[in-house]
């Protein structure tokens, strides 16, 4: 089977491997022993037989003429041919898996990524910073419930309000009390009821938005009948007039309230707080002792009047801690 040089791969049907064509390979050196019919030695042998090679083989050693070659070279060809696109396919396939192996990684990588910056933003929006690990899964599902609008349930209130008093912060307290307020004005809008819109007032006070309160609360007035439900309206009106700074309005709707039920604490609290912060601490002082009177507890007065003097300026400060203290030592001598 005489070939030139450049057919022997061709000639052989091997030229679909690698180094068949390249002149000092091993397989090209069989192809010239084979094609000048000299025998082959034990390791090129061997080579052929461990490449599978075996047509070229059994020519070699004369036990396939050239038609019996030829067939079963062909055979060879179309099996290395096949196994090499299998393997092709085996590898894209591969790679394929590498590749959504590579990005399903990414994707939970960026995802991982994505929730500890929006978990970093959440506590920093809510003035939140270390939370110890002990508490860390409850206060982020708080966050989490707050976020999405929804009020804070009663044991995690109290839970805030004690251990996890850290957390109470007030950005969060007032995006609960701002999220409490929209579901009671919704709840007005919805069924019309005013002691709705007086709970919704009371909510978007303590969220910092007395503006939204009062409009709610004058809203709920122009419809409340009965001295008890106007009582209320009016006293919560005038609570956000007075977070106004809108005293002299505050107080006419503290007054028209008192009118209406002079026996509940709740009017005397609200004209005790106006007097005390117009300067006039003897009404103030007046005021709350009604309230006392009437149902209001020592703490809660307390309380209001820490918030008041905490506002005011020193010499104001003064001023009503010597009233208060001139009134009744005994009474006040926290202050």
């Amino acid at each position: 089977m005489n070939s030139s040089t450049a057919d022997l791969g061709i000639a052989y049907f091997l030229d679909d491997v690698p180094g068949a064509a390249i002149p000092g390979s091993r397989l090209y050196a069989v192809f010239q022993r084979v094609d000048a019919r000299c025998p082959l030695t034990s390791i090129q042998q061997h080579f052929l037989r461990e490449r599978g090679y075996d047509a070229l083989l059994q020519l070699a050693t004369g036990k396939l003429d050239a038609e019996g070659f030829q067939k079963s070279s062909q055979k060879e060809r179309e099996m290395r041919l096949d196994a090499k696109i299998s393997a092709e396919q085996r590898e894209v396939g591969e790679r394929c898996r590498r590749d959504e192996a590579t990005k399903r990684k990414n994707k939970a990588l960026f995802a991982k990524r994505e929730r500890q910056i929006e978990r970093r933003w959440r506590r920093s929006r809510f003035g939140l910073g270390y939370i110890e690990r002990a508490d860390y899964g409850r206060v982020m599902r708080i966050l989490w419930e707050v976020e999405d609008g929804n009020p804070i349930d009663a044991d995690d209130i109290l839970w805030l309000g004690s251990t996890g008093s850290d957390y109470w912060t007030e950005e969060l307290r007032k995006a609960h009390h701002c999220n409490q307020a929209k579901a009671f004005t919704e709840a007005w809008h919805k069924t019309g009821d005013a002691w709705q819109a007086i709970n919704a007032c009371a909510q978007w006070r303590k969220a910092d938005h007395a503006e939204k309160g009062l409009e709610v609360a004058e809203d709920a007035l122009s419809q409340a009948t009965g001295k008890k439900l106007r009582s209320a309206a009016l006293t919560t009106r005038g609570g956000a007039l007075r977070d106004l700074k809108r005293h002299q309005e505050a107080r006419g709707a503290g007054g028209e309230a008192y009118s209406l039920t002079p026996s509940d604490f709740r009017p005397c609290t609200l004209l005790g707080a106006i007097h005390m912060e117009m300067g006039d601490y003897a009404a103030g002082a007046d005021w709350y002792a009604k309230a006392e009177a009437r149902g209001a507890t020592h703490e809660s007065v307390d309380r209001e009047l820490q918030s008041i003097l905490a506002a005011a300026s020193p010499k104001e400060r003064d001023g009503m801690k010597a009233a208060l203290k001139s009134r009744d030592p005994h009474r006040y001598n926290w202050l």
